[in-house]
């Protein structure tokens, strides 16, 4: 039914114009009808008998009914909204319009003796301004203030006034006070004011009525002293029923029983997840009906304690628009519809956050997850209310309050679990500290960054497939994740066949899937196709792998939006951590490759055997493993052996393209893997060489790779060496003869150089080969070569010969190449370029590695060293 069914709100509650909260005195001149303050008989509708208006009327009716002693002055102490004015207004219609005011009385069962010759004075100083206080009395009466250089003395008081009942009301007297630049007249104005306070304790011919702010300052500090009756506007049950009176036109007859079946219906839903004391809720509820009483204690107690809302009046404004937006539709009132798409809500609200920071970063929240969360904006909204008016020890609100505001017939438990999950998650200035939550200025990257990340999980496959050649496999220009068969041959034919090329597939693929990758492709034994160890590991449908990399992204761009250091560095943070978790995820996936034993006329025949490769994943590291464990030169010089009768009399370039195309071969992890194994074989007088420049067995061919690829193997045969000429006899050069005439010299001891001694101390040298086999840059070259050299600290090099070997066939334009390698050749043709650079001498390893860097740069060629190292001789 609602909640209007019981209570109904007031035309200009639900007006757009809204509720009237301000009591200005000025306005009693207003000839505005609508005006409050001009309108008694409106103004005693709105009034509701509070327990300090029953006090005061209880004095007053004291004064002027019995002979008993009474104060004179009433004080009224409060901050501004507190119902001061009101109350003084109260005062003069009370004084003023006895009728209206009797009727008023009669209706709440009072009783207030008013005497009929009263002369009532009202003044509001900062409208209507007074040098001296006394003039506006004498202004009353028509008469001139006499000029004194001192105040009003009371003989002249008593004068003015006559035989009348003065009844004094006097509002904002101390601004009244305060803005008389001359100390002498302010002091003049005080000790009137003391004096007639005095003298309305001895005689009932004045009553003084008077507003103050506090007692600290003059003229309160001086009238505190007179022994006041004072009203200080500090009961909260007072102001929940003024308010409720002034929305509400029935609740003077409002039973506060009658909603009950409301009221156990909510505390009965709350209950089952909440531990309360059910009967001590259910009473509050029923005083503050339809508010919630943890809305009440917001507004009337939180709020006033920071300074915001102006008591009463603000509480007023603000309730009465949670009324126009509710009356419709709610059963009860509760923080949670202090909605942050209301327009008049924030305004109001602004009241408690000056700069609007805070409230502008939760609607930023709100509006980002309203279309995950259904309750965001009242859930938002009274996260907010508590953050805005909670002191910095108590700040925000906890699970258990925010369940009681939120969760309603309506809204079930799972629906505010839900919310409370979604906001830590995405909410960038949603904190929790322990049980209660809270809005920040001060933003939470980790929630901003899994906000973002669900505006790029469309982008996360090719994040990850980009960071698996990038930085964990550590090879871009050969590589291709696997997707399909035929994107992957595609992929595959763009790269250089005379290179190897890697297919990482992201799961164990299919007999027939592997099949397909190399039907039909050229120079297909220079393919390897590389799976996960983990049979059951899925790179690309990984979940927790595709949200580290929507992570990723999102870190990222907001590192590269923002301008702030800290937000920058913070964001860059959770890259490079979310980024990790995906390296490791899928190094621990582990690596093998498909080893081809048999490649069949289909996958059925097929015979392969998955090889585990190392856990670095890396390019170089698995090449190093293929080069050392499984296809050394060993292993390819002993499969050519078994070919003998098949590669004699062909062409050393015809039998390493067989090699490169021939799935079940040896596979060549380098371009001069099978050149090597022959040469071996040649020097071991397996085979031959024949070529233009000369025939060679039993020695390594002395021919550059070139010349080599274009030589023909053939069986070993004998190759003779021409016999040494026999040297002339030489001419002594002491005693001129043929044959030496010279008597023997008496032989000298001979020392070593080194160390000096007779019979040399020094270590005993021998030579070791280093052997770094090709790389595809200079930095791999570089830091392959550092690696290997680290055993050797105490060695010297005496020897490095460099090489460079580069090869492309089929090249559209020549002038796409170094010049360093084509001159000024142009158009189409094929390139093969071997450099051989020795550097000998003394070098230290630091010595190498800058020479490794200063070696010519050609992309695409391969770059390989042999070192020779002078180390001390073990046991020497």
């Amino acid at each position: 039914m609602g909640y209007s069914s019981y209570l109904r709100p007031r035309f200009e509650t639900i007006s757009e114009e809204g509720i009237e909260g301000i009591i200005d005195l000025a306005n009693l001149r207003s000839q505005d009808a609508k005006k409050i303050e001009a309108d008694p008989e409106l103004f005693f509708s709105l009034t509701y008998p509070t327990s300090d208006i029953l006090k005061v009327i209880e004095q007053i009716n004291v004064r002027f009914s019995t002979k008993k002693n009474s104060s004179g002055l009433f004080l009224f102490e409060g901050l501004k909204g507190s119902g001061k004015s009101h109350l003084l207004l109260f005062i003069y219609n009370l004084f003023s319009h006895t009728a209206i005011a009797q009727n008023w009385l009669k209706r709440n069962n009072l009783n207030c003796v008013i005497p009929e010759d009263i002369v009532v004075i009202i003044n509001k100083f900062t409208d209507i301004p007074y040098k001296y206080v006394w003039d506006l009395i004498y202004k009353k009466f028509g008469k001139k203030a006499p000029d004194k250089i001192t105040h009003l003395s009371l003989p002249e008081f008593k004068e003015a006034i006559g035989d009348h009942k003065l009844i004094l009301i006097l509002d904002e007297l101390e601004q009244g006070i305060k803005v008389i630049a001359d100390p002498a007249i302010q002091a003049q104005n005080i000790a009137f004011l003391q004096m007639i306070s005095e003298f309305s304790n001895r005689s009932k011919q004045i009553t003084l009525f008077a507003s103050l702010y506090g007692d600290r300052e003059e003229p309160g500090s001086t009238l505190k002293r007179v022994k006041p009756f004072m009203v200080k506007f500090d009961n909260t049950k007072d102001q929940c029923k003024v308010i409720l009176h002034r929305l509400f036109e029935n609740y003077l007859e409002f039973n506060n029983k009658s909603p009950s079946p409301v009221i156990d219906s909510f505390v009965n839903i709350w209950q089952r997840h909440v531990s309360l004391d059910a009967n001590e809720l259910k009473s509050r509820f029923h005083e503050t009906y339809p508010f919630s009483p943890s809305l009440i204690d917001i507004i009337l107690k939180k709020i006033p304690a920071r300074g915001g809302f102006q008591n009463v009046r603000g509480a007023l404004s603000f309730l009465g628009n949670l009324v126009r937006l509710t009356h419709s539709t709610n059963d009860i009132i509760t923080p949670a519809d202090a909605s942050l798409e209301d327009k008049a809500n924030i305004i109001m609200l602004r009241d408690l956050d000056v700069g609007g920071d805070l409230i502008n970063r939760a609607i930023e929240n709100m509006e980002e997850l309203r279309p995950k969360v259904p309750i965001a904006n009242r859930f938002a909204s009274a996260v907010l209310l508590y953050s805005l008016t909670g002191f910095e020890s108590e700040k925000g609100s906890s699970r258990n309050t925010l369940l009681t505001d939120i969760l309603s017939p309506m809204t079930d438990i799972n629906a505010f679990d839900q919310a409370i999950m979604n906001f830590q998650k995405y909410a960038s200035y949603f904190h929790t500290d322990g049980d209660r939550f809270s809005f920040d200025i001060e933003e939470q990257p980790e929630a901003r960054v899994e906000y973002r990340s669900l505006d790029y999980k469309y982008a996360a496959k090719d994040f990850i497939i980009d960071l698996v050649k990038s930085e964990i496999f550590r090879e871009t220009s050969g590589t291709v994740v696997f997707d399909s068969p035929d994107q992957t041959k595609q992929l595959l034919n763009g790269f250089d066949k005379n290179r190897l090329r890697y297919v990482i597939a992201g799961r164990r693929l299919t007999q027939e899937e592997r099949h397909n990758i190399y039907y039909g492709m050229d120079v297909r034994n220079l393919i390897l196709v590389l799976e996960p160890k983990d049979a059951e590991f899925q790179l690309l449908s990984d979940r927790d792998t595709l949200k580290w990399a929507t992570r990723v992204i999102a870190a990222k761009k907001l590192a590269e939006g923002t301008r702030s250091a800290s937000k920058k560095s913070d964001f860059e943070r959770i890259a490079r951590a979310d980024q990790s978790f995906i390296i490791e995820r899928i190094k621990r996936a582990g690596l093998v490759f498909v080893h081809w034993i048999k490649y069949g006329e289909n996958a059925r025949d097929d015979q392969i055997e998955l090889e585990p490769l190392p856990k670095e994943f890396t390019k170089d590291k698995a090449l190093e493993s293929l080069n050392q464990d499984y296809f050394p030169l060993l292993t390819i010089k002993e499969h050519l052996e078994s070919r003998l009768d098949h590669i004699k009399e062909k062409l050393v370039k015809d039998i390493d393209a067989e090699y490169r195309a021939t799935l079940g071969f040896p596979v060549p992890t380098h371009v001069r893997a099978v050149s090597a194994a022959i040469r071996e074989l040649c020097r071991e007088s397996t085979i031959g060489i024949q070529h233009s420049r000369g025939n060679y067995c039993r020695r390594n061919p002395d021919l550059s790779e070139t010349e080599l690829f274009n030589a023909k193997i053939v069986s070993p045969f004998s190759e003779q060496q021409p016999p040494s000429p026999t040297a002339p006899p030489q001419i002594c050069p002491r005693c001129g003869q043929k044959t030496c005439a010279c008597e023997e010299p008496i032989p000298q001891p001979i020392r070593c150089q080194r160390c000096g001694q007779e019979t040399c101390t020094c270590p005993k040298k021998e030579i070791v080969s280093l052997k770094i086999p090709p790389r595809t840059s200079i930095g791999s070259l570089r830091e392959e070569t550092a690696f290997r050299l680290q055993q050797y600290q105490a060695a010297e090099i005496i020897t490095v010969i460099y090489k460079l070997f580069y090869q492309k066939t089929n090249i559209g334009d020549l002038s796409t190449l170094p010049g360093s390698i084509r001159g000024n050749l142009s158009g189409q043709g094929d390139v093969t370029a071997e450099i051989a650079i020795t550097k000998t001498g003394r070098f230290s390893k630091s010595q190498i590695e800058q020479q490794i860097e200063s070696l010519p740069s050609i992309p695409g060629a391969d770059y390989s060293l042999d070192i020779a190292l002078e180390v001390n001789k073990k046991g020497g």
